[in-house]
């Protein structure tokens, strides 16, 4: 019996596991109990026809099931991305509160701010954006407001002004209302495409007033704060812990790596060794020199030469990984290397390519990928922030990638 059912399923190209012998057992069921109702004025051939219908029958069912089940995993997944969109602004506005009380402790040790801005600022962290209900405007303001809104969503050039305007202190409010309020949802492509404009309106505009071409997104300003925040929402997250997290682990958790190659803390380290191995020191190794004392010891020296040789090693390592991975990187952060790459032709017809593949590097690895490799647990790479030594080897590895860059080309 077991193979006739088999062969139903199979002879109607479904195939044969233990979902659709369930269909198979209905459908069985169902032609058997048409074919006893309609035995008595019935011949064999339109008992075979009930059968068939049976069985279609419950495999239509089944599809229903499935098409269910695929509803609520699509459901389910744009409840998460809206999840992480809303932690992702949290997030920012701590990030944002966190600056502002480092910068008021820094006036506290130094002037002894006030106790009232104190309780202000503490009062202002627990309301955390709760307004009273009577302060809402009337219909036609919200109105206003509302249109005033939906123009500066849709037309980014608005914003891009705003974006030249404001001094590095106010980028921050900025940044909440435009990333995270304007253009909150980086899951959908409409408000994606409008930020992205904005970013090529940003960048155009600083390309052409800037007189140092060669430190423009390598200095700290507004702009590259706001491009800075950019690679750090969700889908830029993602790709740092898919390529980074697995290499950083492997260095943090090497207990007795130590790859410091500058020849002053080479020098102290290799004195610091022989004192505590022999008791004294030698006549010939005082405890303190210059640091181009130290580069010219031969020892020093020695000691440096293979380190220098394991951190090229790593960054080789890391580049290979993140070359191999450029089709992973999200759209947006390719979208705008390719602006970079574009608006520096055009500012310099006459740029070589290394010239142009270092502002794309300074975008893409002083901004992007070099941060997260120093600072792993603030990109949730690591549970915990690594140890001194360890996140000294980071840096030094950081650095070794950015120069290994520059060498490729």
């Amino acid at each position: 019996m077991a193979d006739r059912k088999n062969g139903m399923v199979q002879a109607y190209g479904y195939p044969s596991n233990a979902g659709t012998s369930q269909i198979v057992s209905r459908a069985v069921a169902a032609a058997a109990a048409n074919s006893h109702h309609s035995s008595r004025g019935k011949s064999g051939r339109n008992s075979k026809r009930y059968s068939v219908s049976a069985f279609y029958s419950m495999a239509a069912e089944q599809d229903n099931e499935v098409e269910d089940e695929l509803a609520q995993a699509q459901r389910s997944l744009r409840e998460l991305k809206s999840k992480i969109s809303g932690q992702s602004k949290k997030n920012f506005v701590l990030e944002r509160d966190v600056r502002y009380l480092d910068s008021r402790i820094a006036l506290l040790i130094q002037n002894r701010i006030a106790l009232d801005e104190q309780n202000e600022m503490a009062s202002h962290l627990e309301e955390h954006g709760v307004e009273n209900s009577d302060s809402f405007p009337d219909d036609r303001r919200m109105q206003l407001y509302g249109n005033f809104f939906f123009i500066l969503q849709s037309e980014p050039r608005h914003i891009a002004t705003l974006c030249r305007l404001v001094s590095l202190s106010e980028i921050d409010t900025l940044l909440q209302t435009v990333m995270f309020t304007l253009y909150g949802n980086q899951y959908e492509s409409r408000e994606e495409h409008l930020l992205l404009t904005m970013f090529q309106n940003v960048l155009a505009a600083q390309f052409e007033t800037s007189t140092e071409f060669g430190s423009l997104l390598r200095a700290n300003t507004p702009v590259s704060r706001m491009m800075t925040t950019y690679t750090r929402r969700g889908p830029g997250q993602a790709y740092l812990k898919s390529i980074l997290s697995d290499k950083i682990k492997d260095l943090v958790e090497d207990q007795g790596l130590n790859l410091e190659i500058n020849p002053l803390k080479v020098y102290e380290q290799m004195v610091a060794q022989i004192e505590s191995e022999k008791g004294f020191l030698p006549a010939d190794l005082p405890r303190s020199v210059t640091p181009e004392v130290a580069a010219e010891n031969e020892n020093v020296q020695k000691i440096i030469q293979p380190r220098l040789e394991k951190l090229i090693e790593i960054a080789e390592s890391f580049l290979t990984t993140i070359i191999s991975s450029t089709a992973s990187v999200p759209y947006g952060i390719r979208w705008i290397c390719k602006q970079i790459r574009s608006l520096t032709k055009r500012k310099s017809p006459d740029a070589s390519e290394y010239s142009v593949c270092s502002m794309i590097g300074g975008f893409f690895f002083l901004r992007f990928i070099n941060p997260a490799i120093v600072t792993p647990r603030a990109y949730m790479l690591l549970e915990t922030a690594p140890g001194n030594a360890p996140r000294r080897t980071l840096t030094l590895a950081s650095i070794s990638i950015r120069r290994a860059d520059k060498r490729r080309y």
